[in-house]
């Protein structure tokens, strides 16, 4: 069948998710999606593709087209003229740390001079310029085959993206060569849409089983990467430790400073090297040396990686010490919870204190473990609302109480303003304070609004 996409002008902007129409686009109605278009939406399309299936009334936009659900990924790489043998490309997944990997890949291949372009929580980048902010971590075919195609044109071949559960589990990097792959490790997450940690797990591998990876990195310190990595079939399988010697890569930590920087030595396949970074915590070591063995592939020197590391810093809202003793962390699962929480135990504090609460319309079997985390590290906790959508944010913050057995520690308060105000009142020399889930999202989720919001800004607030 012919390309029905060659017919239209070449500089048109192709979109298949309506909260990325704006005027003049053309719209594909992927899975029926163009009924999710209201009156405004279909003014701005300068033209509306549907499928033959799609079952709407007539508008002079709409434009049927027979097998669109079929074949609209090949006629988009066709149209855009990608082609995906010209690409060196990266997809990161894990529960936690796929945004740090991204970003401290960005600051290694910014530090040596290389171009890229990145796309997942903290938005899109070409190189150091952003060009959107996602809504998405793992974005959909059309928006990632749009990159693409500025990417050819500005002969970029590395592009670095965050590859979710869902996203995989939905066909979103669907006609993709997967060139290289990185897993973090694996806890509990997600576990409402999945329906259980195996499918979970599942979702994670499928990203690993493609036999044409170039490099797939493994922390094999997680348990559950450990007992599933016999699943993987290629051979240039890079395995990281900190535990078994044997591994491909394996980093000891000699010294941790109280300001974040950690000296360690690392053992590669391309030769050993001491290192020291400010990243405040060992899973972020884990986070950087995954990186190793696709730089390496990509670029064939494995000193420039190394020597890049001790610029690296954090990503904004990862275990980022915005004020003296208070962080701001974007954990709002239980491992990395519990992880952040150990890391800031480890500097020794007078006490620690927590801001913290759970998404609403999200896996509730997980609240009651952030509770007990919260209890095992913390001397004052601090119960608030984070993203309650739809959910009642009090029964949300009840569930998460539920796990806390010495309630003297418990400050019960929705209003996650006040939370953090009092919390910061409450906060003496020596002691540190945590505000975790949101890190650098600008915005609540309440009911059917997203309201303007910013942990960042509220701490402002409180310590001007």
């Amino acid at each position: 069948m012919k390309n029905p996409f060659l017919n239209l002008d070449s500089n048109e902007n192709l979109v298949s998710n309506s909260n990325y129409l704006n005027k003049g686009d053309v719209f594909l109605s992927i899975k029926g999606g163009v009924k999710f278009l209201n009156n405004e939406d279909i003014s701005k399309a300068k033209s509306i593709f549907i499928d033959q299936e799609d079952i709407i009334s007539s508008n002079p936009k709409f434009q049927k087209i027979k097998d669109l659900n079929k074949h609209y990924i090949e006629w988009v790489d066709e149209y855009y003229g990608i082609k995906h043998s010209k690409f060196d490309n990266i997809f990161i997944t894990g529960t936690n740390g796929k945004t740090s990997t991204v970003d401290f890949l960005s600051q290694i291949f910014k530090y040596n001079g290389l171009d890229y372009s990145s796309s997942g929580t903290l938005g899109t980048y070409l190189n150091q310029k952003k060009l959107f902010n996602n809504q998405l971590t793992t974005e959909d075919a059309l928006f990632i085959r749009r990159l693409m195609s500025i990417c050819k044109k500005e002969d970029i071949k590395n592009i670095f993206f965050e590859a979710s559960s869902i996203g995989i589990d939905q066909g979103r990097l669907q006609g993709l060569s997967i060139n290289h792959a990185i897993l973090t490790n694996i806890s509990r997450d997600h576990i409402d849409y999945h329906g259980s940690m195996e499918e979970y797990i599942n979702a994670k591998f499928k990203l690993l089983l493609d036999t044409k990876l170039k490099t797939i990195s493994l922390n094999i310190d997680d348990e559950i990467i450990h007992n599933n990595k016999k699943r993987i079939l290629i051979d240039n399988v890079f395995t990281l430790s900190a535990k078994d010697r044997s591994a491909d890569i394996f980093f000891q930590i000699k010294e941790k400073s109280r300001d974040g920087y950690i000296k360690f030595n690392t053992t590669t396949p391309w030769g050993n090297f001491q290192s020291q970074s400010r990243v405040h915590s060992k899973f972020n070591i884990y986070n950087l040396l995954l990186a190793l063995p696709y730089f390496q592939a990509v670029n064939n020197n494995c000193d420039n990686f190394f020597n890049a590391l001790e610029g690296i810093v954090l990503p904004k809202g990862r275990l980022d010490e915005f004020r003296k003793n208070i962080y701001i962390d974007y954990a709002h699962s239980p491992k990395a919870l519990e992880e952040v929480c150990l890391n800031l135990r480890e500097k020794n504090p007078k006490s620690l204190a927590i801001v913290f609460g759970a998404g609403g319309d999200r896996d509730i079997g997980k609240r009651k473990i952030m509770g007990e985390i919260a209890e095992k590290y913390c001397d004052k906790i601090y119960i608030t609302s984070d993203n309650p959508r739809s959910e009642n944010p009090r029964l949300i913050a009840e569930m998460i109480q539920e796990g806390i057995l010495n309630t003297s520690k418990v400050t019960l308060q929705l209003d996650r303003s006040l939370a953090i105000e009092e919390a910061i009142n409450d906060l003496n020399d020596e002691e540190i304070l945590l505000i975790a889930g949101k890190g650098h999202e600008k915005y609540q989720a309440i009911e059917n609004k997203v309201v303007k919001y910013s942990d960042y800004e509220e701490v402002k607030k409180c310590t001007v």
